[in-house]
């Protein structure tokens, strides 16, 4: 079986499927070593940021990797300032996020179109409620061949 077909046969999945629930999240006025250490510790490449449940934005490793880099590495006492940073000054605002009834299809479009590797779920009443991610894709693509 190709992978188009498995895509064409499971069209109809919905975002809850598949996502992450109760993901790793951030306040905005914590800082860019905590983000750093939660998605160390979690081995995650992106991080909700609200406040409660309320989506406030999103930083990735490659908001952080870019916000550290150049003359940081070479000057410690720069890199710990750096590291004290509040995230709401490296996070991306107003986020591209679902609602965990959108059709998985869509999802994998916005993941193409954007090149991002994950989008905040966020139900209209309970608010942040997941985040799916390209690995939470492949994992569930992976499971319907390997049922095949």
């Amino acid at each position: 079986m190709n992978f188009a077909a498995s895509i064409g046969r499971y069209g109809c999945m919905k975002v809850a499927d598949v996502m992450t629930k109760e993901p790793v999240t951030i306040a905005a006025g914590e800082t860019v070593g905590q983000a750093e250490e939660l998605m160390s510790e979690n081995n995650i490449r992106q991080i909700p940021v609200v406040n409660g449940r309320d989506l406030l934005g999103i930083v990735t490793d490659r908001d952080l990797r870019s916000f550290l880099s150049g003359p940081l590495l070479g000057d410690p006492e720069a890199r710990e300032r750096a590291l004290r940073t509040p995230v709401r000054d490296v996070m991306t605002m107003e986020p591209i996020f679902v609602s965990p009834n959108d059709d998985l299809e869509e999802v994998l479009e916005i993941l193409i179109e954007e090149k991002i590797g994950g989008i905040p779920v966020v139900d209209q009443t309970e608010g942040l409620v997941g985040i799916v991610t390209y690995i939470d894709l492949l994992r569930c693509f992976l499971n319907r061949i390997r049922e095949d």
